[in-house]
């Protein structure tokens, strides 16, 4: 029987629709669907776990990956990524234990349309997968393995694609304590891509907010800060605004900054409202579909 999946809006936001698994190529532009990946790392070995695909698999037959799945009508992605763990691998964890390493909102991937939301949960645990409680067949096969032993694998050949995310993971963290002091400042700065204007080199992608730069502060590819500003409906030339959050990019030496539009003193401008998170990944995703990263406020 085929799964049912909930259809969102890019901001997250439920539609009233569903789609039937499979039939996710019919969404409209503006229509997506929710998936999950699951990281689950043994705190005493340092070994993550990972799922051999059974051979009847349409996809990537017998090859490692991560527990991942798609979230069911009615299902949160944490509730999904519960779910899935314990249908694949016959783990039980607890959603207090939870943490979100990176959100992803993509419209495209590989050249095709592609509309998804997919949260990667990371959990701890010295509990032993257990294939005989898993509730699917989807899985032939666990082992735990180092970061090490995972590169050589997935560079091997032997892992499914999305599995590279791991390197970003582990090669770039977020800082615990980097953005504190960055986020809440006053900056100015120019805006060098206004708002309707294309990619200097991709001339396929047109920037739907302005994107630009903080004066004098340089970023991790030692140029100047770039920054999303958001808040604005039409293209600027140049901004004060304040620091919202910070998308830290773990395949990239950049991390872009949020900033609205505010006045000398901090004062946001009358009339704009301070998106959340799933507004702020729904306004940078047109870039930041092709990272992997986790927006940190």
């Amino acid at each position: 029987m085929s799964e049912t999946w909930d259809v969102y809006t890019i901001d997250r936001k439920l539609t009233g629709k569903t789609c039937l698994r499979g039939e996710q190529d019919g969404l409209a532009d503006d229509e997506f669907h929710l998936w999950v990946m699951v990281w689950i790392r043994n705190p005493q070995t340092g070994k993550y776990l990972t799922s051999l695909r059974s051979a009847d698999k349409v996809t990537d037959p017998l090859k490692w990956e991560t527990v991942a799945g798609h979230s069911i009508a009615g299902e949160t992605s944490l509730d999904a990524a519960l779910r899935e763990v314990h249908e694949e691998v016959g783990l039980t964890l607890k959603a207090e234990d939870a943490k979100i390493l990176a959100t992803k909102v993509a419209t495209t991937y590989d050249g095709r349309r592609e509309n998804y939301i997919r949260d990667s949960f990371y959990f701890e645990t010295t509990d032993e997968p257990d294939l005989n409680k898993a509730t699917t067949r989807e899985v032939i096969q666990t082992k735990w393995i180092s970061f090490a032993e995972f590169k050589e694998s997935y560079e091997r050949g032997e892992c499914c694609m999305n599995m590279g995310d791991l390197y970003g993971f582990e090669s770039n963290p977020v800082p615990s304590d980097r953005y504190g002091s960055i986020i809440g400042q006053i900056v100015k700065g120019k805006i060098d891509r206004p708002m309707g204007s294309c990619h200097p080199r991709h001339k396929d992608m047109t920037y739907p907010v302005n994107y630009g730069y903080v004066t004098g502060v340089i970023g991790g590819d030692g140029a100047e800060q770039d920054i999303y500003l958001l808040g604005e409906d039409t293209p600027v030339e140049e901004f004060t605004g304040k620091v919202i959050a910070v998308y830290h990019r773990y395949d990239d030496k950049e991390t872009k900054w949020i900033v609205v539009p505010c006045d000398e003193n901090g004062n946001i401008r009358s009339g704009i409202k301070i998106p959340d998170k799933d507004e702020i990944y729904a306004k940078i995703a047109f870039q930041e579909q092709f990272f992997s990263g986790v927006l940190v406020v």
